[in-house]
């Protein structure tokens, strides 16, 4: 299946394997992704390269996320996370990574977004119930609702 800019899919009955394009935007291109399949939640990981790179520290005693833009060209040595709907219903992209640049050294944190260097290969492992964040007063963050009296 392809879409805008050349993302290309495929579905095994399980899992989907996703490649993005140089120059697409990961949020916009999982946003599609997951509105066209339906999808509700998932985990992610993925590998290939990333530049205007956003990556954010979470500030615990702040509660905010303090935010920093990598523009140079990265090899996505680890990308991983989770996607579930928020209070809202919309889509909530919870995602890690480790970056590395020509000199080998490494930077990483919370993905905030990034384009899309050469490739970016996505592996999507589907929930086949939908997961929802809730937000925390203690952290200030949205975090899996997993409670059991939902069910």
């Amino acid at each position: 299946m392809s879409y805008n800019k050349g993302m290309i899919s495929k579905f095994d009955g399980y899992n989907y394997a996703v490649r993005l394009q140089r120059g697409e935007k990961l949020s916009e291109a999982m946003e599609q992704f997951f509105a066209a399949n339906d999808l509700e939640g998932a985990s992610v990981t993925a590998v290939g390269g990333a530049e205007q790179l956003q990556l954010g520290f979470y500030d615990l005693d702040a509660k905010e996320y303090l935010w920093k833009t990598f523009p140079n060209l990265y090899e996505i040595t680890s990308l991983l996370g989770t996607i579930a709907l928020g209070e809202d219903g919309k889509l909530m992209f919870h995602l890690h990574g480790t970056f590395a640049d020509r000199e080998y050294q490494v930077v990483g944190g919370h993905v905030k977004d990034f384009v899309v260097g050469a490739t970016c290969e996505l592996f999507v492992h589907r929930t086949y119930q939908p997961l929802q964040r809730k937000h925390d007063d203690e952290t200030g963050l949205n975090l899996l609702d997993l409670d059991d009296e939902r069910a």
